[in-house]
């Protein structure tokens, strides 16, 4: 069960992070018992996942010309739960199995449990534009835009954790940010197929 001090910690150790600063670190349960509750942040992340689920779907509605009939929530929410969980977990996985081979190993717990919390960090700016949209305050192009910006801040958050945590040098860094990304793609891609 993760606590609210453990929350606290390691949301202070994630704000480091963004700012580029090693020390950040230290304020993460490193253990294996903390690795292995750090996915639990996923469950921490299900009010994040339903608001931009659900601006993703007024866009998507207001945008295209389905309509309500030819898109049910049934499939809509499982396609987005499905790819939201295997994207979790499979960066996690395929790097398990990279890690010796490609040096990594050292760095593996460290980096996994800080990209499993600093998740919570990266999606709040979405939420935000998800929320102001969806509230009417800002249009569609605004939101897509705001998200944009978000995405080039996350991916440049996410090369400081990979750097620091793993250790790598930036050709490495960048590989395993590359993974992630296309790792991502592929799940929505595949994902969005079957329950079309």
């Amino acid at each position: 069960m993760i606590s609210g001090q453990e929350i606290a910690r390691s949301l202070t150790g994630s704000w480091l992070f963004l700012q580029n600063r090693p020390e950040g670190l230290r304020w993460f349960d490193r253990s294996i018992e903390g690795f292995w509750r750090s996915f639990g942040v996923f469950f921490l992340l299900l009010p994040f996942f339903w608001i931009s689920g659900m601006a993703e779907k007024k866009l998507i509605l207001e945008e295209t010309e389905l309509v309500l009939e030819l898109f049910p929530n049934g499939s809509f929410w499982g396609a987005q739960l499905t790819t939201f969980g295997l994207d979790w977990i499979l960066l996690p996985i395929v790097l398990g199995f990279l890690a010796r081979p490609i040096g990594i190993s050292r760095g593996y717990v460290d980096f996994i449990i800080v990209r499993n919390w600093s998740s919570l960090l990266a999606a709040f700016p979405y939420v935000v534009a998800g929320l102001l949209y969806l509230a009417g305050i800002i249009p569609a192009g605004i939101m897509v835009l705001m998200s944009l910006c978000v995405l080039a801040v996350v991916l440049w958050y996410r090369f400081n954790i990979t750097r620091i945590t793993l250790q790598t040098g930036i050709s490495l860094t960048l590989g395993i940010i590359v993974l992630d990304t296309v790792l991502s793609l592929l799940i929505s891609e595949v994902v969005g197929r079957l329950w079309n």
